[in-house]
């Protein structure tokens, strides 16, 4: 299955760059691909014929128009092109004896501003495809895993479906199948690769049945679109509205399996993952969902365009590339955190803003420039008053952040406050960051001067330690030190002697990077492990002594009275 997928892939690729250079051909050459026309004895061009859906009907052109000029000039040998009309942005058209003018409000141009959607993006978005597609397969030569070659197909599809949805290249009829097929095909692909790519890492998401299913709707809207043009009129009213509900469709299902797995996993180191995807998928898909497809099907008029909006989907692609490219991910929770809260202090300015301009827009010439400066210092005085009162206010638990930091750290002083053992010292620093930190697994390690690594947590398996050597040997320089690993992170928390005590973190999925305020946070920990550290070692020793002291018979009245007083105490 696998040499098949990695077959199918392979063609895949070679049919886009065929399919890549084709739409640059006729889009550079402004080739209007369906409108056929054929000069006259008058060196003018006459539209013999036009397919459905080629992009001269959109310009206002009818079967029989003479063409006039083009231009502003007549039209010569460059207007067209295997008997196709091209470079037609302005036409004057005799129709019925009366001459009219059409302007191509979409000509492919590098001076227009259309083109950096419908051309531009497209290739740019194509190039990235190909060069992400090569990068899984670079790190799919050690993995070799199913689910590479379906992101490369997933990279492809989408790619090929935002070349091929507008442009000069719609009058070919194939063109409109190839979009229809790959683009409905885009949120399938994008669910079996969730499917497979979970499946590997032997946690269920969704079903085969389910992904079967969602592949036949594709295959069914092609059908569809193919037979309606035999049927009568009017049996099939809106074909574009069965295909964007189909895409809905689809949509729903993957947003349903990423929420409903994200429940059931909330507690499992994969929730995170499921999180990122959530919001890659929700930043990507909302603006052409809810801002195109469903006022088009709801109410017949879109909010915004669906060539404004789909850009949005580059997100997803490149979110599951660098996911599965990258060994550490970026902390998702801070980044948004870090959102909320500047938000939240944009929201003075932005009504600010707004009054000032409604009031200079109301006063005109009477709004001098001092006024000006004045309001927009006392806007800003406000914001940082306020960004102040909130950081004093909310210090212990502020917008950005994930965890409450300094409380985490004053309760593990008060845990340690008490401790009289090394291994009491180490289980509450396990629970303080198991609490706040994606990790599932804490190991206790001791290294010594001659970099022999002891495992110290004699009570629980021995982790396989060898693959992080190399590390061990980094992290024992200073106290405090973090060293990241793809699914964890190694930290020195101590000292005894000439041997040093190192924590190993692990979860079973790459964990995201470590945040500014949990690398402080871990340091201020560490800090306070280690003080914690050498005031027990300090009273072992002191009570070894004791005890050798007590053994020798050497008992001054000084170490009664001590050791009486520490029994009563105990």
């Amino acid at each position: 299955m696998k040499n098949l997928k990695r077959n199918f892939s392979i063609v895949l690729v070679l049919f886009s760059l065929l399919y890549f250079a084709y739409i640059v051909y006729f889009t550079q050459n402004g080739i209007l691909v369906g409108t056929y026309v054929s000069e006259t004895a008058n060196h003018e061009l006459k539209v013999e014929k036009m397919t459905k859906v080629t992009y001269g009907k959109y310009m206002g052109l009818k079967e029989g128009d003479l063409i006039l000029e083009v231009s502003g000039k007549k039209p010569t040998s460059e207007n067209v092109k295997r008997d196709y009309l091209a470079k037609a942005e302005h036409l004057k058209v005799k129709r019925d004896n009366h001459e009219i003018q059409l302007h191509n409000t979409e000509y492919i141009s590098l001076n227009n501003s259309y083109s950096f959607f419908i051309y531009i993006i497209p290739c740019i978005f194509f190039a990235l495809s190909l060069l992400c597609a090569f990068y899984i397969y670079r790190v799919n030569r050690v993995k070799n895993t199913y689910s590479a070659y379906i992101l490369i197909n997933f990279l492809l599809f989408i790619s090929i479906a935002y070349l091929s949805a507008g442009g000069v290249t719609r009058g070919y009829e194939i063109n409109r199948y190839i979009n229809l097929f790959t683009f409905l095909n885009v949120p399938v692909l994008y669910l079996h690769f969730l499917y497979q790519y979970f499946k590997e890492l032997s946690i269920k998401f969704s079903s085969r049945y389910i992904v079967n299913i969602l592949y036949t709707l594709p295959i069914i809207n092609v059908i569809i679109e193919f037979i309606q043009k035999y049927l009568p009129s009017g049996i099939i009213t809106n074909i574009s509205n069965i295909n964007l509900v189909t895409f809905l469709i689809e949509i729903t299902v993957v947003y349903f399996c990423i929420i409903y797995y994200g429940i059931i996993y909330r507690k499992k180191d994969h929730y995170y993952l499921l999180k990122v995807l959530l919001i890659s998928n929700t930043v990507a898909f909302f603006p052409f969902t809810v801002l195109y497809i469903m006022p088009e099907v709801l109410f017949g008029q879109y909010i915004y365009s669906a060539i404004v909006t789909a850009p949005f989907l580059i997100i997803i692609p490149l979110a599951l590339v660098y996911q599965f490219v990258v060994n550490k991910i970026y902390d998702i929770d801070f980044i948004l955190g870090r959102i909320r809260y500047y938000s939240l202090l944009s929201i003075i300015p932005t009504i600010g803003i707004v009054w000032l301009s409604i009031i200079f827009d109301s006063k005109r010439a009477d709004f001098n420039i001092i006024l000006i400066t004045l309001c927009t210092f006392i806007i800003f005085l406000s914001v940082f008053y306020i960004k102040e009162l909130l950081d004093y206010k909310f210090r212990l638990k502020r917008f950005s952040e994930k965890y409450n930091y300094q409380d985490s750290i004053f309760k593990y002083t008060q845990l340690i406050k008490g401790v009289s053992a090394l291994d009491q010292v180490f289980k509450n620093l396990k629970t303080t960051i198991l609490e706040v930190l994606p990790v599932s697994k804490a190991y206790i390690f001791e290294v010594g001067a001659d970099r022999e690594i002891i495992y110290f947590d004699k009570q629980s398996v021995e982790p396989n330690w060898r693959l992080y050597k190399t590390e061990f040997e980094k992290v024992t320089k200073e106290i405090g030190k973090i060293i990241e690993i793809n699914q964890g992170f190694l930290i020195k928390v101590g000292e005894k002697g000439t041997s040093s005590y190192v924590l190993l973190w692990l979860s079973s999925i790459n964990t995201p990077r470590l945040t500014r305020d949990e690398i402080s946070w871990l340091k201020t920990l560490s800090f306070y492990t280690s003080v914690s550290m050498e005031n027990v070692v300090q009273i072992e020793e002191l009570m070894d002594h004791l005890q050798a002291l007590k053994r020798e018979g050497a008992n001054p009245v000084w170490l009664k009275k001590l050791m009486y007083t520490i029994e009563e105490k105990q």
